[in-house]
C-alpha cells in the first residue's frame, strides 16, 4: 500500500469515528450499591430534585449503552434507590465511540451498622460544620430512613447523625468520617 493511500485510510476512519456519537454505559464497582439512577445534564445546570431539571438522559439499566447528544460537557448524578441524588462527575465531557463510567471512582459510601445507637427515622450524613438535622441552615449531603444502608456521598470528610425514631434531638454520632472514592467508611469502625 502506498504511503498516501495509507494516509487516506488514516483518515477516513478518524473521520469515522468523529462522526460515531458518543455512547455511555455505567459501571457501579463495588462499593456502590447496586440499582439506582445515573443522571445527565448539561454543566452547570439544575440536577435531579432541583428546580428546572432537564435531563440530557437517565440511566436505570447500566447494562445498556445510552446515546449522548453531544460531547457536553455533563454533570453526572447518581441517585441510590434509598437516599438523595449525588454529584458524582462535574463537567464531565463525552468522547466519539464507547465509553464507560465507573462510579466507584468517583463516589464512596458511609455504613452505619446500629448497634448500640437509638432506633432511628433518619440517619443523614452532612458536612463537618452543619448545624445538624432540624437546626437552621442545615444541609444533608446523604440521607436514609435506618441503619445497615449504604449511603452514596462524594469523596471527603463528614459528620453523620442520628434522629431518633421517637422524636428526640438529632444526634452526632461521628465526626471527621473520612470517605474515599470506591471504598466503604463503616461505623463504628
Amino acid at each position: 500500500m502506498s504511503r498516501i493511500a495509507f494516509v487516506a485510510s488514516l483518515f477516513v476512519v478518524g473521520s469515522a469515528a468523529a462522526l460515531e456519537p458518543a455512547q455511555l454505559t455505567i459501571v457501579t464497582g463495588r462499593a456502590i450499591p447496586k440499582g439506582g439512577t445515573v443522571t445527565v445534564v448539561p454543566a452547570g445546570q439544575p440536577g435531579p430534585g432541583q428546580q428546572n431539571h432537564k435531563p440530557v438522559t437517565t440511566v436505570t439499566d447500566f447494562a445498556k449503552a445510552v446515546k449522548l447528544p453531544d460531547a457536553g460537557p455533563f454533570d453526572v448524578y447518581f441517585t441510590p434507590k434509598s437516599g438523595r441524588p449525588v454529584l458524582a462527575v462535574s463537567k464531565w465531557s463525552a468522547k466519539p465511540g464507547m465509553q464507560s463510567l465507573a462510579l466507584s471512582d468517583h463516589l464512596g459510601t458511609v455504613f452505619v451498622r446500629g448497634d448500640d445507637l437509638p432506633r432511628a427515622s433518619a440517619v443523614v450524613v452532612t458536612a463537618t460544620t452543619d448545624p445538624g438535622p432540624g437546626e437552621k441552615g442545615h444541609v444533608a449531603v446523604q440521607q436514609v430512613s435506618d441503619y445497615k444502608e449504604d449511603m452514596v456521598v462524594p469523596p471527603g470528610t463528614y459528620a453523620v447523625w442520628v434522629v431518633p425514631f421517637n422524636g428526640a434531638k438529632a444526634q452526632r454520632i461521628a465526626d471527621n468520617i473520612r470517605v474515599l472514592a470506591g471504598r466503604e467508611t463503616k461505623l463504628p469502625d
